[in-house]
């Protein structure tokens, strides 16, 4: 068995260069150590996936199964989800050796209390040691500690998905070497969340900070079952210099067993901003705070505690660089092209509108 903890907590994961638990968990530990508005948890490392698979005798049956398909991989996409398939079964119907669950459960335990929880609802999040972005599995409002254990081994599953696959074989990678490190985190009951960019995502212009947001839960932004609202801020004054507010008919919540469900917005609702000034403005004041620590423009998650009072209420869940812009070579900080705001103000459909400050 390693000598290596197979948990941490995330705070405790400082200047590893991502090899301990992957990118998500460090940059999460890395925001708690300066300070910013994080939810509390902590990190399922690479080393407890390589024993996993290793000790169950998993690597090596999914070698077995995967070399020989290899170079009809490479003529047939539709074999990666035949591939996926039975992999993701393989792994999910493993259990998970109790030298590496009894740490997992150890840490859910001590969460809970840190919450002053019996059991604390958290969210179980992917945590890659390599940029690959929307390939892994993330689950939320996971609670108590079988939950806790089937969803770790479901995300570490999640490596072989079929795209997750395919993106390996496209890049020179072995298919079947990825191992994943997990977060698991404090879930946040999200009166409104979304993204945050410290540039421009359009034209990259450096001296804007760009927000979306909706209501309920992220990921009825991130899958586009709504059309979010929009604000875009000087980054120097962090004046609100343009907004859309959107119709937005749709949220996602969680019902009285916690389990996720979508639900009409009240008409009342659906044109109101899902953000107050003072929150676009204290959002933006910590994406500025994040950006100066990481020293380059980043790409956030936000949610907004619907438990806390403001400011407290503002938490973020997650960062990264910001990798279209920030890797194109003598991007001015200022340029008069047209801003994200500019270019959807352009082609507002009907039941949004407009506002300008």
């Amino acid at each position: 068995m390693s000598g290596k903890p197979y948990v941490c907590w995330l705070e405790q994961l400082a200047n590893d260069n991502y090899r301990t638990a992957g990118k998500k968990c460090y940059n999460l530990g890395e925001m708690i150590r300066a300070g910013m508005p994080v939810p509390p948890g902590y990190a399922v490392t690479l080393d407890a996936y390589e024993q996993f698979v290793e000790e169950t005798g998993l690597g090596r049956m999914i070698i077995e199964y995967l070399d020989p398909m290899v170079e009809r991989l490479k003529e047939d996409i539709n074999l990666f989800e035949e591939a996926s398939r039975y992999i993701r079964n393989l792994v999910e119907g493993s259990p998970m050796p109790e030298g590496i669950k009894e740490p997992i459960l150890t840490y859910y335990r001590e969460l809970s209390k840190k919450c002053n929880l019996a059991e604390a609802d958290v969210a179980v999040r992917s945590s890659g040691p390599v940029s690959m972005p929307g390939q892994f599995d993330t689950f939320l409002n996971v609670k108590g500690e079988r939950e806790v254990i089937d969803h770790v081994v479901k995300v570490w599953a999640s490596s072989f998905t079929g795209r997750a696959m395919a993106y390996r074989l496209q890049r020179g990678m072995r298919v079947e070497s990825s191992p994943i490190g997990v977060a698991v985190l404090k879930m946040v009951k999200s009166k409104s969340s979304g993204v945050m960019f410290t540039l421009d995502p359009v034209n990259g212009d450096r001296s804007r900070i760009f927000i979306e947001g909706s209501w309920g839960l992220g990921e009825s932004l991130v899958s586009g079952q709504v059309t979010p609202d929009k604000y875009v801020l000087d980054k120097v004054t962090l004046e609100i210099s343009k907004r859309i507010i959107c119709n937005k008919t749709i949220e996602l919540v969680y019902d009285e067993g916690g389990n996720v469900k979508s639900l009409e917005v009240p008409p009342e609702r659906r044109d109101a901003p899902c953000l107050s000034d003072g929150e676009i403005i204290h959002l933006a004041r910590l994406g500025k705070m994040v950006e100066k620590h990481w020293g380059i423009p980043q790409d956030m998650e936000w949610a907004i505690d619907a438990d806390l009072a403001f400011p407290e209420n503002i938490i973020l869940v997650q960062t990264r660089p910001e990798t279209v812009w920030t890797q194109k070579p003598n991007v001015p900080l200022s340029q008069p092209k047209a801003s994200a705001l500019d270019l959807i103000a352009g082609n507002l459909l009907t039941g949004k509108k407009l506002f300008t400050s």
